[in-house]
């Protein structure tokens, strides 16, 4: 049913509830009892109602829409269970005289008696039996130890109670027969006849778990509607004295198994990977864990935030060429020498620390300085002093300013002259360096910080990771491969992250993790972690003299493996 056609329903149910609640409210003290239980049954059907068609809106919203329908539904549900209580406060079984005498009219019928004592159930909502032949067992034991088994109630009393709790077909069976202590027996009798029938009870019960309806994806409210009907089949069967044996085990696990969707079944096989076949009780177990696992990350679903790793991609719209990326990453601005960048910083309202419009340097609230001096200006600004060696002249520092500082973490490439007119990524921040390093020998290998953790998988065990280090990076990742060998789930992300090798990317999650040091420790930390295909091609690309990592013999280092 679509949302409009829930959103009338709800409006058509609560006017009913309105007007029955007013109209009880005015009537109450002059209801007899047999009024009032049948107003307490239009009651409990309307609750039932309202609240089935609560919990199909609250499904098909979220966040703050929820919210505003389940405080409606609370409310209603409030009043509704306040008019229960004050009609079971009315509510008083007729009084019978212990030797009463038959009157004229009906020589069957109870006379009211000074000399009985008022005997008032419990408040206890009855069930109510339509006529469903699946109903019967948990009507009937429910009415029976309520009712039934109940000494201090006479027959006529119990008969008031039954006619009360039933409707439709069922309620036809006994109307006709009249408030008497011997006709409580009879009615019963009647009603037993009807619907307790082994055979029609079990079909039934095999039919509507059977066309159990398939999980149509990850969802905690699927997989708990499957465990509850899975434990209701198991208990009405028992209670008709089936036993459930190895056999039938193993056939209803497989039933519920066929049921799954396939992200669900490729995690059960993996949890149950040796040749036992798994009992039911293991398979609804793991299923309710994994309703727990969903149902703890279901606020992080959706995340559609921008998430940058190294350097934010410019919002702001050049004022050197109009394009659509910061002064610091325009073509034209980087050839400019120096001086020129100078002028036109001066004349067109230029911050000379962050390259942006429209503020001085004193305004400005960036953190960064220039990475030559340290001091208050932008990098492409700094102009060589004389050092021990020689002054670099202004179209060397043009030549050599389009070298990264920013350049991608993950594949340190070796910097040399001839490569330091090559096209700069769009993510990367360019700069001016010095000549030592403009001069680095292309032979030179970049060493990047790496530990092996111990990371927390769905069973609980602790995996080694080997994981790399990033101390620019505003998030965290994680690969596809180690999050599935992992076991852990993923909630949907579709992100856009820079400064991945040389190119943006997106990625296909996202999933929290928790993780130890590899050493002994009492230290635990979680975090969120987004999920890609790749992080990293094959490091290093040649052989290392690792004969310094004696160096380091007596420390414990966070990489074990170096050597």
């Amino acid at each position: 049913m679509d949302i409009k056609a829930l959103l009338k329903q709800k409006k058509s149910v609560k006017s009913s509830i309105t007007k029955l609640l007013k109209k009880t409210e005015d009537e109450i003290r002059e209801l007899n009892n047999v009024s009032l239980q049948v107003r307490k049954n239009r009651f409990l059907e309307l609750r039932t109602e309202i609240k089935d068609i609560f919990n199909s809106i609250i499904r098909s919203f979220e966040n703050r829409d929820a919210e505003t329908y389940c405080t409606e539904k609370d409310d209603i549900l409030d009043e509704l269970e306040a008019v229960l209580v004050s009609i079971d406060t009315q509510l008083a079984p007729p009084v019978v005289n212990s030797d009463f005498e038959a009157r004229k009219q009906n020589s069957d019928q109870v006379s009211v008696s000074s000399q009985s004592a008022e005997v008032k159930l419990p408040t206890l909502s009855l069930p109510i039996f339509s006529g469903a032949t699946e109903e019967w067992l948990a009507f009937s034991d429910l009415f029976e130890a309520a009712v039934s088994n109940n000494q201090n109630l006479t027959g006529a009393q119990k008969l008031q109670y039954l006619k009360g709790s039933l409707k439709s077909d069922a309620l036809k069976i006994v109307n006709s027969l009249s408030i008497t202590n011997d006709n409580f027996e009879i009615a019963w009798k009647l009603l037993k006849d009807r619907y307790f029938n082994k055979r029609e009870i079990v079909s039934s019960l095999m039919k509507k778990f059977i066309n159990i309806t398939p999980l149509s994806g990850e969802s905690s409210t699927q997989i708990l509607n499957l465990i509850d009907s899975t434990k209701e089949f198991v208990r009405t069967l028992e209670s008709l004295e089936y036993k459930i044996d190895l056999t039938t085990d193993t056939l209803l696990m497989h039933i519920i198994l066929f049921k799954l969707d396939t992200n669900s079944r490729i995690w059960f096989e993996r949890t149950f990977s040796t040749d036992v076949i798994p009992k039911l009780d293991e398979l609804l177990q793991f299923l309710a864990t994994q309703a727990r696992s969903i149902t703890s990350s279901t606020s992080k679903r959706n995340v559609q935030k921008k998430v940058t790793l190294v350097a934010s991609k410019a919002q702001s719209q050049c004022p050197l060429c109009n394009k659509d990326h910061s002064l610091s990453k325009c073509e034209i601005f980087l050839k400019l020498s120096v001086q020129k960048r100078l002028e036109f910083v001066k004349s067109n309202n230029v911050c000379f620390n962050c390259l942006t419009q429209f503020h001085g340097i004193k305004a400005c609230k960036s953190k960064f300085r220039c990475r030559t001096c340290k001091k208050p200006h932008h990098t492409l600004l700094h102009f060589e002093s004389v050092s021990g060696r020689g002054r670099q002249t202004s179209g060397e520092l043009s030549n050599s300013s389009k070298l990264s500082i920013n350049a991608p973490v993950f594949k340190p490439a070796s910097v040399s002259n001839e490569s330091s007119s090559k096209e700069i990524p769009d993510n990367s921040q360019t700069v001016d360096i010095t000549s030592c390093i403009s001069n680095v020998s292309p032979n030179v290998e970049i060493l990047l910080c790496t530990a092996v953790i111990r990371v927390k998988d769905l069973w609980g065990n602790y995996q080694a990771c080997r994981c790399l280090l990033d101390s620019g990076s505003q998030a965290s990742l994680i690969t596809s491969e180690c999050l599935e060998k992992l076991g852990l789930r993923k909630q949907k992300a579709n992100i856009r992250i820079s400064c991945l090798g040389s190119a943006d990317t997106r990625t296909n999650g996202i999933a929290q993790i928790q993780f130890i040091p590899h050493f002994p420790s009492q230290s635990s930390f979680k975090t969120e972690v987004y999920v890609v295909n790749k992080i990293v091609g094959m490091l290093p690309h040649q052989n290392l003299d690792l004969s310094y990592s004696d160096l380091f013999n007596d420390f414990t280092l966070a990489e074990p493996h170096v050597s």
